[in-house]
């Protein structure tokens, strides 16, 4: 008996080391994969360089009072903590979105860890992250940094799903900061508003955490109205262009046909959308459980950016993270993320490769998945709605069928 006990235990300390080991292994595959990418440049990733080299010849941090790029002061804080690292510039500089990437993962094992009681299917998850092709891309070999506001974007949604309003809001405001495409995901926020699920006086926390992170460049003597308007130095576009390499609506659209009032006629469209949707979700009155907040994240995260002009090829990145954790959540739909990757990569190609590449077709894809996701969305707010409503029967038919019996065993 004691011997079979003692065969047991070994078996399951040998399967829990061999799973370590796979995890181990698929974790040093995913870096070595990053580390063949390196040594590529690209044009972001050299002018992240030009960024470096300035702020190494002006005193490190002491270089952010001057005016020389169009990123927020967040990032620019994580370049001038690199050049007091004792690693090549080369290396360092897509390093830092590589530890994003690993805190990507992270995230998205957390959020996934919610869903399962069994730790393999988050953990995978996770793992999947670290594999994910434009991910990888992103940072290794492009040199971005969409990992950082991403991976504060998600670790807001993680603690939206928590309960945990305080620590949400922080991690959007974090985000923001880095980059402004973190707003995709912020109709979640207002349906959450209008729904009840959280208060009004959260989201002043945003611009607060925004402003707190441009002090420390202030106090080295950088302009404080130069840190607030550098969002504008980044929506300037000087070639007026309704959309960037960008696989949506404006694809369809022919060059330089009425520019400005595009331009005017996505915003009403992007709002009405929003206030559309949001509006559906209230009149469903269904309680905000994980799944129908991961559903609204993924939709928003689609819709958004597929219905703004003025998009670039990178700014579906957080759609290629969320509709990962939509495929752990519901399995059924696992094609949406394979989907979602292929028109990213498409969409990566013309800048990388110096290309150019008609995205209409790839423009399609998109608009397939905003109404599969949109259509699942509605249909899982009608059928809880139809489960609550049969379930309040039950109930009332139950209380009823209780209160009789009573009274007749009072007659008694």
């Amino acid at each position: 008996m004691q011997n079979t006990k003692k065969k047991g235990i070994l078996n399951i300390s040998f399967l829990y080391f061999l799973k370590c080991f796979l995890v181990v292994c698929v974790i040093l595959l995913a870096m070595a994969l990053r580390a063949a990418l390196f040594p590529i440049d690209t044009p972001d990733y050299k002018l992240f360089i030009t960024w470096y080299d300035f702020i190494h010849s002006h005193g490190g941090f002491a270089a952010l009072k001057y005016k020389f790029s169009n990123y927020n002061a967040s990032y620019l804080y994580l370049l001038a903590l690199a050049t007091y690292i004792p690693l090549s510039k080369t290396i360092i500089i897509k390093l830092i979105s590589v530890i994003f990437d690993c805190l990507l993962a992270l995230m998205v094992y957390l959020i996934v860890r919610l869903k399962y009681e069994r730790l393999s299917i988050p953990i995978i998850a996770g793992l999947v992250v670290l594999l994910t092709p434009t991910i990888m891309i992103n940072s290794a070999l492009w040199g971005q940094c969409d990992s950082i506001y991403a991976s504060f974007s998600l670790g807001g949604l993680y603690f939206l799903l928590r309960k945990r309003p305080l620590w949400a809001f922080i991690l959007f405001g974090l985000a923001v900061s880095f980059k402004p495409q973190a707003l995709f995901l912020f109709p979640l926020l207002f349906v959450l508003l209008i729904n009840g699920e959280v208060r009004l006086k959260f989201f002043l926390i945003i611009p607060a955490v925004y402003l707190i992170t441009m002090l420390p460049a202030c106090l080295v003597g950088r302009n404080f109205i130069d840190l607030l308007t550098t969002y504008e130095l980044r929506l300037d576009n000087p070639r007026h262009l309704l959309v960037s390499n960008a696989p949506t609506l404006y694809q369809w659209i022919p060059w330089g046909t009425h520019r400005n009032l595009w331009e005017i006629l996505g915003l009403v469209l992007t709002c009405s959308a929003i206030v559309i949707l949001s509006f559906i979700v209230l009149i469903s009155r269904r309680r905000m459980t994980h799944d129908i907040l991961v559903k609204l994240a993924l939709v928003f995260v689609l819709m958004v950016p597929f219905l703004l002009p003025e998009m670039h090829d990178r700014y579906f990145y957080l759609a290629d993270v969320i509709s990962l954790i939509y495929a752990f959540y519901f399995p059924d739909y696992f094609y949406v993320a394979i989907l979602n990757q292929l028109f990213s990569l498409i969409s990566y190609i013309p800048f990388l490769v110096r290309v150019n590449m008609n995205q209409q077709y790839n423009a399609l894809i998109v608009l397939a998945l905003v109404i599969i996701t949109i259509r699942d969305l509605v249909k899982t707010l009608s059928s809880e709605g139809a489960r609550e409503e049969r379930a309040l029967l039950t109930m009332m038919v139950n209380l009823g069928s209780s209160a009789k019996s009573r009274g007749l065993l009072g007659k008694r």
